[in-house]
């Protein structure tokens, strides 16, 4: 049988919508497997907050399920549609004359910390004023249900390894030609104070995120604007984790092992990074580099004061921007237009100072 990954339904129905449609659908089979007497309702024009229940909608109880496919990430917007289905299902029952006895989300992740505490929070207070009972089909549940003997046929539909599963398309690379373009950047400085004096690889690795950073931000799609923003705060927090945890192993300014620790940690995450945006696990790297380049993290434990520096020097020199063209698939970027293009930024067209 396939790896339960829901990723997979993107790849599998050609699109978000059809993966949205495929969870659906496999969620009321999940449900239909542990209550065999289960229904649903079609959309005319809206389907009461109901993709799956069981009882009756008429009077006496009901218990839903309600389905949501949030693959790219949880954020304040997944949070008010949650609240949103929940309360049309509510409002549904009290018009329709029934009871809404249970209300179960289904989502394709687990929650980060700071949301598990809104959901725990949320949770509780419509409980008590709502008399519904609230609960939570998230990743782990699901693929506990999944994993379960009663559920092989379903896993297999859904999960079945004769697919053939296309590999993962990222975008493409940029060879840096002119590494001495960026030797002024405060990145590379904060690499050099923290004792790491060979930087191409990372000079690289940034002008790849910022010309990444550049179309994403040019094309103004709103999907790919929430994955790069997403991405990039993932990474930070990464970033955040390991430094606070270096901070306290470490008696000296030094952080020792930090930037592996760091690196290592972005190699083992940049496959839950979404993939709208296709970036490589090189454009992962820079993305972190970027970060740095905002003074926003740094290698050493006094990175704020050597980011304060740069920042107030007037030999700060200015950086070049990373500005692709697209031809068909293809990005080419001229390595003259790059050196000739210099704006007051450090990372992307911003610079803080």
């Amino acid at each position: 049988m396939g790896i339960i990954n829901f990723e997979f339904f993107k790849i599998k129905t050609g699109s978000v919508d059809g993966a949205r449609a495929h969870f659906e659908e496999m969620i009321q089979d999940l449900v239909g497997m542990i209550h065999p007497d289960f229904s649903t309702v079609d959309a005319n024009p809206g389907d009461w907050g109901i993709d799956a229940y069981v009882g009756s909608l008429v009077e006496g109880e009901a218990n839903v399920w309600q389905s949501k496919y949030f693959i790219d990430g949880f954020d304040k917007s997944q949070q008010k549609q949650v609240r949103e289905s929940y309360e049309q299902a509510l409002a549904c029952a009290k018009r329709e004359g029934y009871e809404l006895a249970t209300w179960t989300l289904c989502f394709p992740r687990n929650f980060d910390a700071p949301n598990e505490q809104w959901w725990t929070a949320w949770k509780k207070r419509k409980e008590k004023s709502d008399g519904v009972k609230i609960e939570l089909w998230n990743q782990a549940r699901l693929r506990r249900l999944l994993q379960s003997e009663d559920a092989v046929d379903i896993r297999s539909y859904y999960f079945n390894p004769s697919v053939t599963v296309p590999e993962l398309e990222y975008r493409p690379t940029i060879e840096l030609t002119d590494f001495t373009q960026y030797e002024g950047a405060l990145f590379v400085r904060q690499m050099r104070h923290a004792g790491m004096f060979e930087c191409d690889d990372a000079k690289e690795e940034f002008f790849n995120a910022e010309i990444l950073s550049h179309e994403v931000t040019d094309k103004a799609v709103a999907e790919e604007l929430q994955a790069l923003a997403r991405s990039k705060s993932e990474l930070g927090s990464l970033w955040a984790q390991r430094f606070n945890v270096a901070c306290q192993a470490s008696q000296t300014e030094k952080l020792m092992g930090l930037y592996l620790d760091v690196m290592d940690t972005v190699r083992e995450h940049h496959p839950k990074l979404p993939m709208s945006i296709k970036s490589s696990l090189v454009h992962a790297f820079g993305m972190v580099h970027q970060r740095v380049n905002d003074g926003r993290a740094g290698w050493a434990k006094d990175y704020k004061d050597i980011a304060r520096d740069h920042f107030n020097s007037t030999d700060a020199e200015e950086l070049p921007k990373a500005v692709p063209s697209t031809v068909g698939a293809t990005t080419v970027v001229s390595q003259q237009d790059v050196t000739a293009i210099a704006k007051d930024s450090v990372s992307d067209g911003e610079r803080r100072g």
